[in-house]
């Protein structure tokens, strides 16, 4: 929990996602140094979120990808006080993320060609359902996501990038 509950290291966990890297490619892209990527690069490794590719590494760069390619948080309290800080830390981690998103889509929307303006929603729904329905909506949502988490290579050449959040959360009487 406390290797995903670092803003940095979500980030490279998502770059993973179009292939390896090495962390001086990751540095470029995310704008960071190359020896924070290296450092947080460790941290999920020791963890076992990404690992070395060592088809493609050689005596001079360290190529690193993602270790499973999906992968779900448990957000169950603990009885293990460092644990539930993890998770506090991850889920503000998450927030700000989403809050990040928001604020760039509503600061660029209007100059987005037409065809986005018209398919990008925002929504938020009540709905009264019983942990089996939201198991079964969360494992529907998820599995369509996963078929548009494409490497670099199997995008179409005019796929963006588009933030998706999805929340499904009980709002106690």
């Amino acid at each position: 929990m406390r290797a995903l509950a670092h803003p940095l290291r979500l980030r490279i966990l998502e770059e993973l996602r179009g292939g390896p890297a090495t962390a001086s490619t990751l540095a470029r892209s995310l704008g960071e140094s190359s020896g924070a990527t290296s450092y947080h690069l460790r941290e999920l490794a020791k963890a076992g979120f990404v690992e070395e590719d060592t088809e493609r590494g050689n005596a001079r760069d360290r190529w690193w990808r993602r270790s499973t390619p999906f992968f779900l948080v448990s957000t169950d309290p603990a009885d293990d006080a460092e644990y539930d800080a993890a998770l506090s830390q991850l889920r503000s981690v998450i927030v700000e993320r989403d809050e990040g998103a928001l604020a760039r889509y509503f600061s660029t929307i209007r100059d987005a060609p037409k065809e986005w303006q018209e398919v990008s929603f925002l929504g938020g729904w009540t709905v009264f359902a019983t942990p089996d329905e939201i198991r079964r909506l969360s494992a529907v949502v998820l599995e369509e996501l996963d078929k548009l988490r494409r490497t670099a290579d199997e995008r179409p050449p005019d796929a963006e990038q588009v933030a998706v959040t999805f929340r499904a959360l009980r709002q106690p009487k």
